[in-house]
């Protein structure tokens, strides 16, 4: 397994990331994350520290609702399969 080390920008400042996954994928969850920073930063909030909590509760609520979701569906093929 190839660990890769990325460059990303997040809200302004550069990190550096290692990861099994492609940089492609590392670049992409970055994108996400700054622009959802960036967005909470634009609207009022006042620091990066911040920003990052509330960008990790809204991905995680996210996280959540389509994990509900597919359990919802989950349960109705298995529910469908049995009839």
């Amino acid at each position: 397994m190839n660990v890769n080390t990325v460059t990303v920008q997040i809200a302004a400042r550069e990190y550096s990331l290692n990861s099994t996954d492609s940089p492609e994928h590392v670049q992409r969850m970055a994108a996400l994350v700054d622009r959802r920073m960036r967005e909470l930063m634009a609207g009022g909030v006042a620091n990066r520290e911040s920003a990052a909590v509330l960008a990790a509760m809204t991905y995680v609520d996210e996280l959540i609702r389509a994990q509900e979701d597919n359990a919802h569906l989950r349960r109705k093929l298995d529910a469908a399969a049995h009839d």
